[in-house]
């Protein structure tokens, strides 16, 4: 943990190390399993769904109970889910619910009281009712933002019970205290949990964590940029693992520079992104080929194919067919600092090799939140992190033409069809052959440039074992257990 992340609700989890305690604390319906990299069984011991993929039952675990010993209900999973969408919550499961509700007329957007396509019929089972088909629905509910939690618990009135800070949770493991820098966890009441409990400490940042571990204080740590090297050479690769977030350059189709796709092209084939890796990020992350990240179940390695590929010859033909008299110039746009003024500079020089002129337009972090939304984007930076790993979770939100995210202004009926085609499809295996031909699609129209996929670079003591990071950066303490 770092310093600050003091909250322990989980419906307010946003960095890894609040998502990794949510994952502690509480439960959802499902849960995301590393090794299969599938929705499985959690509060919820099975579920059903109809032929179209939008009636869902979800069956309560008999023994599903909270800390403290009370039953969860199904009117427990209601409320979490309606608590999250209600006005003025701020939860980051909005994005979430929007998701389920299909990006449609009945979006959520953090704004209604209720949840009227989720019901609580009996005790036992939570009813799902969707608008649009959504055969990924167990993986997105897998989420820790997603997690049961009691009502008369949140909405305590007494300061000592504050839910954020002494919760009752769901999860394996339950609060015991808290002192100074420290949260004690112990095993929940019926839980499985191989531990008997476990300590999280908060550091002011990964860098004091990391010092922590080579010291020996602590089992587990995140590794700086820094010393990803280092760390990599003493305690080995295993706590490297694909992290579901992506950096790219989007490019704004709406302007019209970029109407013609080969002039895209151009651009994508200018950039060479292992170098800009290699120079920019000393080669700690991975050089991005596609959207779907790695660690992803529906990813495809270099799904962009030969479009994306270094060419420079190439991307000055393609310069030249579009523009017979010369490129137009075009704006890099993105959030200033010395790393991000590095890739650009990168990128610029790039692109005046093939004869594009690109001017630098940095602006303030917050200035260029409110910028990179205003339609005034050209070929602009934008970081994204999947609510949960799955394709869905990539191309839905980034390229569907309903989505508030989408930023690029993507718009491709056969898009939009591919993709609810894949939502609706409860075949497995075939579902994910069409959510990466959905990705061949977008890729075929050159909406963004790839540049890098982020990886979590973390370590464990020797005496650890089943600590197994997954592609949100967290891990299922349950597993975990400690050689004598």
């Amino acid at each position: 943990m770092t310093a600050g992340d003091s909250s322990l609700d989980p419906a307010q989890a946003r960095t890894v190390e609040q998502l990794l305690v949510a994952d502690q604390l509480f439960d959802g319906l499902t849960a995301f399993d590393v090794k299969t990299k599938k929705a499985v069984p959690a509060l919820a011991s099975r579920w059903t769904a109809s032929t179209d993929q939008k009636q869902w039952d979800f069956f309560l675990r008999s023994d599903a109970a909270f800390s403290n010993g009370r039953t969860i209900t199904a009117a427990d999973v209601k409320y979490s889910l309606d608590r999250i969408a209600t006005k003025g919550s701020g939860s980051p499961g909005t994005e979430l619910l929007d998701v389920v509700a299909g990006y449609s007329d009945t979006a959520v957007k953090g704004s209604v009281p209720s949840l009227a396509g989720v019901t609580a019929p009996s005790a036992g089972v939570v009813h799902f009712s969707l608008d649009q088909p959504l055969a990924v629905l167990p993986a997105v509910l897998a989420s820790p933002v997603l997690a049961v939690v009691p009502k008369e618990a949140v909405e305590a009135t007494d300061p000592a019970a504050a839910f954020a800070k002494n919760p009752i949770g769901s999860g394996p493991f339950a609060v015991g205290d808290r002192t100074g820098n420290r949260v004690r966890l112990v095993r929940a009441k019926g839980s499985k949990a191989r531990l008997d409990g476990m300590d999280l400490l908060a550091y002011e940042g990964v860098a004091a964590s990391y010092t922590a571990f080579t010291r020996g204080e602590v089992d587990w740590s995140q590794v700086p940029p820094e010393q990803v090297g280092a760390a990599s050479r003493q305690y080995g690769r295993k706590g490297f693992v694909p992290y579901a977030a992506e950096l790219f350059y989007g490019i704004n189709v709406k302007n019209s520079k970029f109407a013609d796709f080969r002039f895209r092209e151009a651009i994508v084939r200018a950039v060479d992104r292992r170098a800009l890796v290699r120079a920019v990020y000393d080669d700690i992350y991975k050089p991005l080929d596609g959207i779907v990240v790695g660690g992803v179940p529906e990813y495809q390695d270099s799904a962009c194919g030969d479009r994306c590929a270094h060419d420079v010859a190439k991307a000055k033909d393609l310069v030249t067919a579009v523009f017979p008299n010369g490129a137009p110039e075009v704006f890099l746009d993105y959030d200033a600092g010395a790393i991000r003024d590095a890739l650009a500079k990168a990128i610029q020089a790039d692109l005046k090799e093939v004869g594009i002129t690109a001017t630098l337009r940095p602006k303030p972090f917050n200035d260029y939140l409110n910028f990179e939304v205003s339609g005034q984007q050209e070929l602009f930076l934008l970081g994204w992190i999947a609510a949960y790993p799955g394709a869905d979770a990539f191309l839905a939100p980034l390229f569907s033409s309903a989505s508030r995210n989408n930023l690029v202004g993507f718009n491709v009926p056969a898009f939009d069809t591919a993709l609810k085609t894949a939502r609706a499809e409860a075949d497995e295996r075939t579902r994910t052959a069409l959510y990466r031909d959905a990705e061949k699609i977008v890729l075929g129209q050159v909406p963004v440039v790839p540049i890098l996929q982020y990886e979590v670079h973390s370590v464990t003591a020797s005496r650890v074992g089943g600590l197994t990071l997954s592609p949100t950066g967290t891990f299922d303490g349950a597993q975990v257990w400690v050689r004598k």
